[in-house]
């Protein structure tokens, strides 16, 4: 297609495409392989209205807004290739669009006027900046859902597109997508009200921050006329087309680097540029006490409200900053006025009153207490005894050995049955023989001898305490972990059953027949949960296609329910088949131990980090999904655990990751240092107080209720 086409020929060449009902995926396709304007043309139309909207709500103002706009389509323009679903292209671009509204107000600095244009636009200036606030958070929160859920959303609620049609655009069924509904708004209303908004008022928000029908057929009609986007060949990934040499400098302008660095961050990493986090009604409330003037009025000099320096506060000092802000006349009339600067907060002067603060002094204070140290008198002639160099010999069962070196060093030796127990250890069965000669210290002597048992010897109050070692354990595969909900006998059991080899060939065989074959030639029960695959649009009669030869079980029920967008998980004693969703909202419990993983005791948020940010990101409540992960000791002592809830398949995938690092870490866990022990412990009670404060706009939250009326069904 010639690029001199006019942009009246390209309109009515993507009416065209409308009128063929194509997908986003084929208007892709036709735009990366054959660089079809019209494609892209058609996919710009589809999609300004709510990309705009979503720049509006972000924005200072609406230069930014459209240059964000711009930024996000060109975006599209230049990285189409790499985009992984194109199905999901609705939720990718509000991604884009979301992330490019933060990248164009990185970048840009000048004065900013408010946005006159906004329909809806309340006349209190409290419930203007209210409804705002919760538009914004909506956007973030939703921007940062499962790609499948966010695209169902957004065609079906943003742009009022039929479920029938969304499952058309999507390429999947009617049941997938009232699946993906479902699940997807009920993890946004989740995340909304953990974060002080109530979801209906949210939408009821994000509708009176929207563009109207005029200011998107303008913008789109300037995005159809932008030779930088249809100048832009899709294979160029460095910025510059080869056709438009010029291209370059307006990419760099765009600040693509920028805005790719922020599509791979959560909301919670988001910088903070315009409006307050959580706490903001409350911050509101505030400025209403103090009369401070709001957008209204004098607008151009008195925006402090809206506008704030980009630098990030400090959660506990946000409030404490409303009350110094003063609008400052400009000096010269003729010069842009520049918003008021809040000063910085007294952060070294910090109130005693907080609990927060005065136990992080306790635990300055105490660290002998938290390090665990015995300091009896027993204590330290163990420590002694075990310094000095002597000879001495053991051949004798466990259940022996704690007389035997009492007899011969002197010092009261105890044994922990309990821990002993928790590494299977059986006493009268494990014989423990050493002999030395008294050239090395007994501490050292003693470490040769227990090893191989499995045991240690520690310095306690009350003696020497000889213990199970479960770093040498766990790293040989014992008391790695524990499930909530099923016995270690059952557990072991469902495990044998898994990791049988199988072969089998499966040729357009009904689900239900292959499942058959399989319970019978295993003697196992496998069910099939067909409440959830029907709500799915599926059935028991849907085929599989699989041929595979001596493989693991659990590998052959994978590749034969993924094409199904199946999957299995273990529930009330027996394994069942069922949608992804469903086992999504079945969740298992499962204790992971630490030691010999090489992973530092008493940082647990590495580790927790370690495992969201590496095995099905998408999935954990930090990102909008229902997974959690949860510091079980918070110490350096005693034995280092996280406990979490996800499905089956992510139970796996940890498990092999915890193998792994036992089988590459040697030597000693880490432990932290005093001064990262205390860091970890205050910024672990930082967030605490974020995750309890953060209800201070709830509140407030209903502000915008009324507006969203006939929405309430949505959640």
């Amino acid at each position: 297609m010639p690029q001199s086409l006019t942009i009246e020929s390209a309109t009515s060449a993507a009416d065209r495409w409308d009128q063929l009902d194509s997908k986003d995926a084929d208007l892709l396709d036709a735009w990366v392989t054959d660089q079809c304007i019209e494609s892209l043309d058609t996919l710009i139309r589809r999609y300004a209205g709510m990309v705009l909207s979503v720049c509006i709500r972000r924005c200072h103002d609406r230069a930014d807004a459209d240059d964000a706009m711009q930024t996000t389509f060109l975006y599209l323009a230049q990285s189409a290739k790499k985009i992984r679903n194109p199905n999901h292209l609705a939720g990718w671009l509000h991604r884009v669009a979301q992330r490019a509204c933060i990248a164009t107000m990185m970048s840009h600095e000048r004065s900013h006027d408010e946005l006159d244009d906004v329909p809806a636009k309340p006349a209190d200036p409290l419930e203007r900046l209210t409804l705002r606030h919760q538009s914004i958070v909506l956007d973030e929160e939703l921007s940062d859902l499962p790609t499948k859920y966010r695209s169902a959303i957004v065609l079906h609620l943003q742009q009022g597109i039929t479920i029938a049609d969304t499952a058309k655009r999507l390429n999947t069924s009617e049941g997938s997508v009232r699946g993906w509904l479902a699940r997807g708004k009920q993890r946004l209303a989740k995340r909304l009200r953990l974060r002080g908004v109530a979801p209906v008022a949210a939408w009821a928000a994000a509708q009176a921050w929207s563009a109207d029908h005029a200011s998107e057929m303008e913008a789109t009609q300037r995005l159809l006329s932008d030779t930088s986007i249809h100048g832009t060949s899709p294979s160029v990934e460095s910025g510059a087309s080869e056709k438009n040499p010029d291209s370059g400098q307006q990419t760099d302008a765009c600040n693509f680097s920028a805005l790719e660095s922020l599509l791979s961050q959560g909301a919670f990493s988001m910088p903070t540029l315009t409006i307050l986090g959580t706490s903001a009604v409350a911050g509101v409330m505030l400025l209403a006490a103090f009369q401070l003037p709001v957008g209204e009025g004098n607008a151009k000099s008195e925006r402090s409200v809206l506008v704030f320096d980009h630098e990030e506060i400090q959660p506990d000092a946000r409030l404490s900053q409303f009350g110094s802000v003063r609008p400052s006349p400009p000096s010269d009339v003729s010069a842009p006025p520049t918003p008021p600067t809040p000063p910085q907060p007294p952060i070294a002067k910090v109130s005693t009153e907080n609990p927060a603060q005065d136990v992080h002094s306790d635990l300055a204070q105490n660290l002998s207490t938290l390090r665990n140290e015995p300091s009896s008198a027993v204590a330290e002639q163990v420590a002694e005894t075990l310094d000095r160099s002597m000879p001495f010999s053991v051949n004798t069962s466990v259940n022996s050995l704690a007389e035997a070196l009492q007899d011969q060093l002197s010092v009261p030796v105890l044994m922990d049955e309990h821990a002993l127990t928790i590494g299977k250890i059986e006493p009268s069965k494990v014989q423990v023989s050493f002999t030395s000669k008294g050239e090395q210290p007994i501490r050292s002597s003693l470490r040769r001898a227990l090893e191989p048992a499995g045991l240690k010897a520690i310095v306690d109050n009350d003696g020497l305490m000889i213990t199970a070692d479960m770093t040498t354990l766990t790293r040989r595969g014992v008391a790695t972990d524990r499930w909530l909900d099923v016995t270690p006998e059952e557990e072991a059991k469902l495990e044998a059953f898994l990791d049988q080899k199988v072969t089998y060939q499966f040729i357009t065989t009904p689900l239900a027949d292959a499942i058959q074959v399989i319970t019978s030639d295993t003697e196992q029960p496998i069910l099939i949960d067909t409440v959830a695959l029907e709500e799915m649009g599926l059935s028991v009669d849907n085929p599989v296609n699989l041929s595979l030869k001596d493989v693991s079980l659990r590998s052959m029920l994978r590749l034969m329910l993924r094409p199904l967008d199946l999957t299995y998980h273990y529930k009330d004693e027996v394994l069942q088949i069922t949608t992804r969703d469903a086992a999504e909202s079945s969740l298992r419990q499962r204790l992971y131990f630490l030691e010999g993983t090489g992973q530092p005791r008493g940082g647990l948020a590495e580790t927790s980090m370690l495992i969201t940010n590496s095995i099905q990101p998408d999935t954990w409540d930090v990102l909008g999904g229902v997974s959690t992960i949860t510091p079980v000791s918070q110490s350096r002592d005693g034995r280092p655990a996280i406990l979490v809830s996800a499905t089956d398949q992510v139970h796996e995938e940890i498990e092999d990751l915890m193998r792994v690092l036992r089988e590459t870490h040697t030597g000693d866990d880490p432990r932290l240092s005093d001064a990262e022990f205390l860091q970890e412990q205050k910024q672990r009670q930082l967030r605490q107080s974020q995750m309890f404060g953060g209800g201070m706009g709830g509140g407030m939250g209903g502000m915008g209720g009324g507006m969203g009326g006939g929405m309430g069904g949505m959640f």
